[in-house]
């Protein structure tokens, strides 16, 4: 099915060359912003491609028929796993070229639907088109694969503190978060966009994951710049449903954690205490609004705790 001597009929005449050296810079700044790699490297990377991912973007015909060549030859990948590489490379193809042999090819072939739709989503990964891969990254037929990577890109790559598109990934399909520093991450990005959200986030973890995420949910809210936004966070955190076990690593963060340094720490456990409906003497609620203007401002020292 993959042949080395079927190349010209697979790829035509390559004129132009779909690798010219605008496309080679773009493709080389693409890998520094995605952490290094590209997403094509790293599939190829996982199906044990690593020779062949070194010649990409390949410099001339040579190289890309070099480059076919070693895909079709491999003994480490599958034929769906080989068909999906092709199909990257006659994306490239196309997107110089205006044709569309990566769809004819991938017909004649039989290659699976849910394998161009997924290496659809990573091709506009690599094209920094991160709106439009997530238009393919989130189909309903696709398990989810590269999850970490996904994330991770898709949050450092956030503008303007904007994380919708890693949440909006991370809602939509529901994946399994493997590594820590993905994990971080993507709660980071929940904590700085909804209290709530990151707080119902910490209870789907076991207790010592779980306790390490909402020790950071409250230095998160509390660690922000000190404006009305801020005000508002720490009110949303303050008003959350702790159980009993919360309330404790509540006071904790706050009375002998990292939170103890910040100066909305009393503040914040006195906001706590007005919000459960545990003030301790009579003026106490009454100081509601000014430890809210402490908390907005950071300088704290509006409660005696």
């Amino acid at each position: 099915m993959l042949d080395p001597s079927k190349f010209d009929r697979i790829f035509g005449s390559l004129d132009p060359f779909p690798y010219d050296r605008k496309v080679i810079q773009h493709l080389e700044s693409s890998r520094r912003r995605l952490d290094g790699s590209l997403f094509i490297d790293r599939v190829m990377k996982a199906l044990n491609l690593s020779k062949a991912a070194s010649h990409y973007p390949p410099k001339n015909s040579d190289a890309l028929r070099q480059l076919y060549s070693q895909i079709c030859e491999t003994k480490n990948a599958s034929i769906h796993h080989k068909l999906s590489v092709v199909f990257y490379l006659l994306l490239d193809v196309d997107d110089r070229n205006g044709s569309n042999r990566a769809e004819s090819h991938a017909q004649r072939t039989s290659m699976p639907k849910n394998y161009r739709i997924f290496m659809k989503g990573l091709w506009h990964m690599d094209a920094l088109q991160f709106d439009l891969a997530l238009q393919y990254l989130t189909h309903p037929s696709l398990q989810p694969d590269f999850v970490d990577d996904i994330i991770t890109v898709l949050v450092h790559n956030a503008k303007d503190g904007d994380y919708s598109l890693p949440l909006a990934y991370y809602h939509t399909v529901q994946p399994i978060v493997q590594s820590s520093s993905a994990l971080e991450l993507l709660f980071n990005a929940l904590a700085r966009s909804s209290v709530i959200d990151a707080f119902q986030f910490t209870r789907s973890h076991a207790e010592f994951m779980r306790r390490q995420l909402f020790q950071r949910l409250v230095l998160s809210v509390l660690e922000s710049a000190h404006n009305d936004e801020s005000a508002e966070r720490a009110l949303d955190l303050t008003s959350l449903p702790f159980d009993a076990q919360e309330e404790q690593w509540f006071r904790e963060s706050l009375e002998s954690g990292e939170g103890k340094r910040l100066a909305v720490a009393k503040d914040t456990l006195l906001m706590r205490r007005i919000a459960a409906g545990h003030a301790g003497f009579g003026g106490e609620a009454g100081t509601w609004a000014v430890v809210l203007e402490g908390v907005k401002t950071g300088s704290g020292g509006r409660a005696q705790v």
